[in-house]
C-alpha cells in the first residue's frame, strides 16, 4: 500500500497525460421499455414494445475512454472504425461529447457500428428488468485499405501521445479493427518506440502479443498458454505459471486480474499479489476489467519518465485494484472512478 501523499502525487499527473485507445469501439444503446403502454399489433399476433427512454454511452474500448476521462487524464485520442450509419453518428457524439478526441477515427461505408442494444423493461410494478442483449457486429473482415488507413492514422497519432492501450474486443479473428496485419504493426511499434506504454487487452488473442504490456484474466491467461483447456477455476499458483509463459512470449510486464483475489504481477522476473480491495453490498463487475486498464496505464504513463519497471508496475496494478473496487459498486452502468473518490477509497483501505 502506498500513502496518500505519494497517491496524490501520482493522481495529479494525470493531467499531463496523452493516451490513445485503438481498437474496437461499440455503442452501449440502453432502449427503456414500457409495457404498461404495450398494444396488441393491428397486423400480426403480437404486442408492441414502447421505447419510452434512450441512453447511450461508448462500450467496449469506448469504456475505456470513459474511465480515463473520469481519472482526469489531459488528452484521450481515439482510434477505431464505425459505419456510415446512425448508430455511428451517435457512437461519434458520444466520445467528442465525453471529451475525447476523435480526429483519428475511421468512418467508411459497408461497415457497421457495433452496438450493444439492450432492451430495459417496465411493468406495473415500476421494476425495470435488462432483456436479452442485441449485439450487433460485422460479419466480414475489414477491407485492406481500411487496415491500411488505420495504421496510417496509427502512425500518425503516435508522437502524439505517451501511450496507447489496445482494445483488442471482438471474438472472430479479422472481424474487428485489431486484425493480424494491424496487431503486427502495434507489435513492431512497441519494440520500435520502448519509451512508450503500450499496452494490450484482448479477450481471445493476447498470446498474440509481443513488446506489449498485457493484462489477461486468469481464465484468457490460461486459454492462451494451454488453448484445449476446459477448467473452471484456475488459483494463483496456476496463474503465475501461466505469467511466466506469457511473459517470455511477450518481453513485456504481464498484469493477469484474478477477480475478487486482486492482481497478479509479473515484472522483470519477479512477481507481485496485489490483493483486492473489499467491498461491501452488491456489485456489478461488467466493465471492471476496462477500468482496471485505464487506471494501470494512467499510472504507468505518468511514472515513465521519473519511475519504470517493477516499482511503478506495482504501484499502478494499486491504482488499477482502487478503481476497480469503485466501479463494481456502481449497479447497472459500467462506472468510471474519479480521483477524489479514489483517495477516499484509499483512506477508507487504510482505516479498516
Amino acid at each position: 500500500m502506498i500513502s496518500e501523499a505519494r497517491l496524490k502525487t501520482i493522481l495529479n499527473q494525470f493531467r499531463q497525460q496523452r493516451i490513445l485507445v485503438i481498437g474496437d469501439f461499440y455503442l452501449d444503446a440502453y432502449w427503456h421499455i414500457d409495457k404498461t403502454q404495450s398494444t396488441l399489433s393491428l397486423e400480426t399476433p403480437w404486442h408492441t414494445n414502447p421505447v419510452v427512454a434512450q441512453r447511450y454511452s461508448p462500450g467496449a474500448a469506448g469504456t475505456v475512454t470513459n474511465n480515463l476521462k473520469a481519472l482526469g487524464v489531459g488528452s484521450v485520442y481515439t482510434l477505431g472504425v464505425i459505419g456510415e450509419d446512425g448508430f455511428g453518428g451517435t457512437l461519434l457524439n458520444c466520445l467528442e461529447a465525453n471529451g475525447c478526441l476523435t480526429d483519428f477515427m475511421v468512418q467508411v461505408p459497408n461497415w457497421v457500428t457495433p452496438t450493444y442494444l439492450k432492451p430495459i423493461h417496465r411493468g406495473y410494478e415500476g421494476v425495470e428488468t435488462e432483456g436479452p442483449r442485441f449485439d450487433i457486429e460485422n460479419q466480414s473482415p475489414m477491407a485492406e485499405k481500411v487496415e491500411t488507413t488505420v495504421i496510417d492514422a496509427l502512425q500518425a497519432c503516435l508522437p502524439l501521445v505517451d501511450g496507447i492501450i489496445v482494445g483488442d474486443q471482438m471474438p472472430h479473428e479479422n472481424l474487428g479493427v485489431i486484425t493480424n496485419r494491424v496487431r503486427e504493426e502495434l507489435c513492431q511499434l512497441a519494440e520500435a518506440f520502448p519509451e512508450k506504454i503500450f499496452f494490450a487487452d484482448s479477450r481471445t488473442r493476447i498470446g498474440a502479443y509481443r513488446h506489449v504490456i498485457i493484462k489477461p484474466n486468469r481464465f484468457e491467461a490460461k486459454r492462451a498458454v494451454q488453448p484445449e483447456w476446459n477448467g473452471h477455476e484456475i488459483d494463483i499458483a496456476m496463474a503465475k505459471q501461466c505469467a511466466i509463459a506469457l511473459a517470455e512470449q511477450t518481453q513485456n510486464t504481464v498484469y493477469v486480474t484474478l477477480g475478487e483475489n486482486g492482481i497478479l504481477v509479473c515484472c522483470e522476473g519477479k512477481f507481485t499479489h496485489i490483493p483486492s480491495m473489499p467491498v461491501d453490498g452488491e456489485v456489478d463487475p461488467v466493465g471492471a476489467g476496462d477500468s482496471v486498464s485505464a487506471g494501470l496505464v494512467a499510472v504507468l504513463c505518468s511514472l515513465r519518465a521519473s519511475q519504470g519497471g517493477e516499482a511503478a508496475a506495482i504501484e499502478a496494478a494499486y491504482v488499477g485494484n482502487l478503481v476497480a473496487s469503485i466501479t463494481v459498486t456502481k449497479i447497472g452502468t459500467t462506472g468510471t472512478a474519479s480521483p477524489a473518490e479514489i483517495l477516499q477509497r484509499h483512506r477508507n483501505c487504510i482505516n479498516l
